[in-house]
């Protein structure tokens, strides 16, 4: 998936802040956090609203390269997970424990290129298809880019004097639906390319693919958050 246009990391972080700082500058408790977890390692920038409420705003990254199979067919799949957080923190009494709620911005793009089968064969909708007049598929998933998030956690990085903190989070970000694409890089001399007809009727089991692949990545629309911090508040 891709970026907005101009969005990027910095664009975020900058938009975001004027809205989490508190109408007393002079006065704002502010901390910065490393953090890594289940959706990459990144930094995180905190700001106190209130004696039971903070604001976060933050950017991860990771990358995974691994086999995976999608409807019977295996890829050689790459994942780039990259999301920016804009959360808000209620600290119940004004202790370390916190409930949080928020959105994020799902930059995560997944790509693969199949593997061809030992049978010489995929199985594309339901139908066989030779592998040595298809060639190969490049696949790519989009995610809806930008999500509810949910869960809770222990650490006010703002509450204590100046100096170090330490953090936990533990909850899931609502991913959505995905938009699967696949498109089939056909060796030059396949009769695919001369067959009349034979590019259309290929698309419409192409199409009929992606529509399962959708259908099993709609079991994975939670993606659970697990994450550690440490905090330096100025």
């Amino acid at each position: 998936m891709h970026d907005a246009p101009g969005m990027n990391w910095k664009t975020i972080v900058l938009t975001a802040l004027p809205f989490a700082l508190p109408a007393a500058p002079g006065q704002a408790q502010v901390a910065l956090s490393a953090k890594a977890g289940t959706i990459g390692a990144g930094v995180e920038l905190t700001v106190g609203l209130g004696p039971q409420l903070n604001a976060r705003v933050g950017a991860n990254g990771y990358d995974y390269s691994d086999r995976q199979e999608a409807s019977d067919i295996e890829y050689d799949a790459e994942a780039r997970l990259r999301t920016f957080t804009g959360l808000l923190d209620w600290h119940p009494g004004g202790g370390g424990f916190r409930l949080t709620g928020g959105a994020v911005y799902n930059s995560t793009e997944i790509e693969g290129s199949s593997l061809p089968p030992a049978s010489g064969t995929y199985d594309i909708g339901g139908v066989p298809v030779p592998a040595n007049i298809l060639g190969t598929l490049d696949g790519t998933i989009e995610l809806d880019p930008v999500v509810p998030y949910a869960g809770l956690g222990w650490g006010n990085a703002v509450a204590a004097a100046r100096g170090w903190g330490f953090s936990f989070d533990l909850g899931v970000i609502f991913q959505g639906e995905a938009d699967v694409t696949l498109t089939p890089v056909i060796p030059a001399d396949s009769p695919i390319n001369t067959t009349p007809g034979a590019r259309e009727a290929l698309q419409i089991l192409l199409d009929r693919e992606e529509r399962d692949i959708e259908e099993d990545a709609a079991d994975y629309d939670l993606y659970p958050v697990v994450s550690f911090g440490v905090s330096y508040r100025f």
